[in-house]
């Protein structure tokens, strides 16, 4: 995300907001809210691309978070890349917990003796395009994929792609929405 750099005028004012804002001071988090309101909501838009009616949901659940943990703030880092990291990261708890739910709850259905008996066909059908697919992707998708099917926790999966986490979580998450796309008709 593309910020313009605040003068360092502004970083004091920031730094001296929150602190007024931690001794209680509502003035002074509305000033806060007020000024990096749009920045996080147009990258919390940016970033949920495709998911949009869950932007305000994230919007506030940031929000939310900041007011419980604005005495964790780390005055060395930009007031705007802390708020944006936590909107980040319950996005992306979200979409992974979502993810492991939608999986279990397809190979429940798959699985079950009372399926119908083309159900298998279909499955068999659905595992060759979805590997077909896979195949399509770029290439640092396909090995987050691959490395998460062997169980490997995305930590590692950044370490072995020389990447920060985010960007691994990223890769996964861009990977999934190709997949999305490309498997649309078995969905």
């Amino acid at each position: 995300m593309t910020v313009p750099e605040p003068t360092s005028q502004c970083k004091e004012e920031d730094i001296s907001l929150i602190q007024r804002s931690l001794q209680g001071s509502d003035d002074a988090f509305e000033l806060l809210y007020n000024r990096y309101r749009l920045p996080l909501y147009s990258y919390l838009h940016r970033l949920l691309s495709g998911h949009s009616e869950q932007v305000d949901d994230f919007f506030q659940q940031t929000w939310l978070k900041v007011v419980r943990s604005l005495k964790a703030y780390n005055h060395q880092e930009k007031f705007l890349a802390w708020l944006c990291r936590i909107g980040h990261n319950l996005a992306m708890d979200y979409f992974r917990s979502h993810a492991s739910d939608a999986t279990s709850e397809l190979s429940e259905t798959l699985s079950s003796p009372f399926a119908p008996p083309d159900r298998a066909l279909q499955h068999s059908e659905l595992e060759t395009a979805l590997q077909k697919a896979i195949l399509e992707l770029p290439p640092e998708q396909q090995e987050v994929i691959r490395l998460r099917n062997e169980g490997i926790p995305f930590a590692q999966i950044a370490e072995r792609q020389n990447v920060g986490l985010n960007t691994a979580l990223g890769r996964m998450h861009y990977a999934i929405l190709n997949l999305k796309k490309k498997l649309a008709e078995y969905l």
